[in-house]
């Protein structure tokens, strides 16, 4: 049960990150891809610290300093995702744009399993990806 749950999140992360990038490259559109990631952003955070207030979790926010500062990256990489999509966007289109953003995730993906996590990779790993590169290529083209 545990796994089709994260099977769904992940699923519902996908359509969230199409979505997203669509809307917030016609933001893009309107104002400029530094603005747009900004608006982005700050709309996201009025929303998830109305969430955090709503299910009581204010004072684990508030509790939150001995977190290691190399932790905070995780903010900036993710403004950087919201900043290159709106960038990439109007040109290649949301679903090419799309696609090489989940190659590049893949390809991080497997070194961080391979040396953070030392999973060790399936043949059907190497296979995936092999047939991941081919499926880019005739997405691109």
């Amino acid at each position: 049960m545990e796994n089709i749950l994260a099977m769904i999140f992940a699923t519902l992360a996908g359509v969230s990150t199409s979505l997203e990038a669509f809307i917030n490259g016609e933001l893009g559109k309107n104002t400029t891809a530094l603005v747009a990631t900004f608006i982005s952003l700050v709309v996201g955070t009025i929303f998830f610290f109305i969430n955090i207030c709503l299910t009581g979790n204010l004072k684990t926010l508030l509790s939150v300093n001995n977190i290691n500062p190399k932790l905070l990256l995780g903010g900036v990489l993710g403004g950087l995702v919201i900043y290159f999509t709106v960038k990439s966007v109007p040109n290649l289109g949301v679903s090419k744009t799309l696609t090489l953003i989940v190659v590049s995730q893949m390809i991080v993906g497997f070194f961080i399993d391979l040396h953070i996590y030392k999973e060790t990779m399936h043949l059907y790993n190497y296979i995936g990806a092999i047939l991941l590169f081919v499926g880019t290529f005739f997405i691109l083209n």
